[in-house]
């Protein structure tokens, strides 16, 4: 490895003078818009991968409504029949928000492949791969130790099924 991908060439040396030669010149009412600009970006960027589902604050403002009633409320024996019913209707909010997601997650013709996944012998894969696989077909957030087995399984079943195309071709010989 050659120290010289490591130094600056002219090229780039001349670039980074022009830079600060150019930002040097503007007033600081222009370095300031600059640096709006640059926040709005950032800003705009924290947007679009906030992944906080509407559906989700809407269950949170519901229950924040339902925490505000409740501590505004000094004789709670009398509402008993309105806390029950915000109750029912929280629980419903929550039962129908996992029945759409489970819905979702089984409409793509997925639910034969679960049923296929649990037919493996338990001790078929050790206990992270499998914690993995069940991450990964729930659609819950990985973790880099999950890729990493994730990706472990997949380079052996690469080389399983290389092997398997002997295997046939060996069998298609003995049979004949």
């Amino acid at each position: 490895m050659s120290m010289d991908k490591w130094l600056d060439d002219d090229e780039t040396k001349e670039n980074k003078k022009r830079r600060n030669e150019i930002y040097g010149n503007l007033s600081n009412e222009e370095k300031n818009n600059l640096s709006k600009l640059k926040i709005r970006e950032l800003v705009k960027k924290d947007k679009i991968t906030s992944s906080f589902d509407e559906s989700r604050k809407g269950f949170l403002t519901k229950v924040l409504e339902f925490k505000d009633w409740l501590d505004n409320r000094s004789y709670i024996k009398g509402d008993i029949e309105r806390i029950q019913t915000w109750v029912e209707n929280l629980y419903y909010m929550i039962e129908s928000s996992i029945k759409f997601q489970n819905k979702t997650v089984f409409n793509k013709g997925e639910e034969t492949l679960i049923n296929s996944y649990k037919s493996i012998p338990v001790k078929f894969l050790d206990e992270k791969t499998r914690i993995a696989l069940n991450k990964k077909m729930k659609g819950i957030k990985r973790t880099n130790s999950d890729i990493y087995y994730l990706r472990k399984l997949k380079n052996i079943i690469k080389e399983k099924l290389k092997d398997a195309e002997y295997y046939n071709i060996l069998r298609d010989i003995l049979e004949s």
